[in-house]
């Protein structure tokens, strides 16, 4: 004859199977608290701009569905994530990040996803150097911009990442870089306004300082991981037959950053070490 369980022994059974079985959400070190929440946090390039299709905060001009991490959203299933917030905004720099956007954090944050750096180190008024000046001044503005990169951007990102693992304790963080804005010289086969081959030259090596700087810092941290967009990118620079950086649209604001495809590409890279 079977015996019936007790309720008591049922529960104790159930809880049993579930620790085994596993649980589909994030937990915390202690398992007590499941971390399944999504923030997005960031620049330009983490807000959406050259996507289109912005929210009412002009400031900002945060995409409201063509910026890598809407897309990631809609690319997980509809039970991966408790509650999304997307607090990046188009001029971010470091300490916008830490001192006004990581409120949004919590001990509850299962995924984050960042893009900042460019803004610290001038990058814009670089590119504008590069399209308006000589090839002689954009690569002095380049060579600047890559000095402050070297001086001031690794202790401030080591202070941000800090403060984001103390907001978030629980969660994965995915830091995801930029890509070379240009053709490669010799390369594009489109005419780009004043960028001659030495410009761009200087500008994807400026491009590569940057970049390499915010890698090493990632690496520096547990529960980081760093999306090097470069290779993705390569062939589709503004100023090639097929790019995913916008040149000059009729939004400036939009200019040399990712039009929907390059955003596309951006998920990709995402999906392929966040799934």
């Amino acid at each position: 004859m079977k015996r019936r369980l007790t309720a008591a022994v049922a529960v104790a059974l159930a809880a049993a199977l579930s620790a085994c079985s596993g649980d589909s959400g994030e937990k915390s070190a202690t398992g007590a608290v499941p971390a399944t929440d999504f923030v997005a946090l960031g620049d330009s390039y983490a807000a959406g701009v050259g996507a289109g299709n912005y929210g009412d905060d002009k400031n900002c001009m945060q995409s409201k569905d063509g910026g890598y991490p809407q897309l990631f959203v809609k690319a997980r299933t509809a039970a991966t994530f408790g509650k999304v917030t997307d607090v990046s905004c188009g001029g971010a720099v470091i300490n916008d990040v830490r001192y006004e956007q990581l409120s949004a954090l919590s001990d509850t944050t299962g995924w984050v996803t960042l893009t900042v750096g460019g803004n610290d180190v001038g990058w814009s008024t670089t590119v504008q150097q590069c399209l308006l000046g000589t090839d002689a001044t954009c690569k002095a503005s380049v060579e600047q911009a890559a000095a402050k990169a070297q001086s001031t951007l690794p202790a401030a990102l080591d202070d941000l990442y800090t403060a984001i693992r103390g907001k978030a304790p629980n969660a994965k963080v995915f830091v995801l870089g930029y890509p070379h804005l240009v053709a490669e010289p010799g390369k594009s086969g489109v005419s780009c306004e004043s960028l001659t081959d030495p410009r761009r030259e200087a500008l994807n090596k400026g491009a590569d300082s940057l970049v390499e700087i915010i890698k090493a810092r990632v690496a520096a941290q547990q529960g980081f991981t760093f999306v090097d967009v470069r290779p993705a990118f390569e062939g589709h620079g503004a100023c090639t037959a097929d790019p995913w950086v916008n040149g000059f649209t009729g939004n400036l604001a939009e200019a040399f950053h990712p039009n929907p495809e390059g955003y596309q590409a951006y998920l990709k890279e995402l999906l392929a070490v966040a799934s």
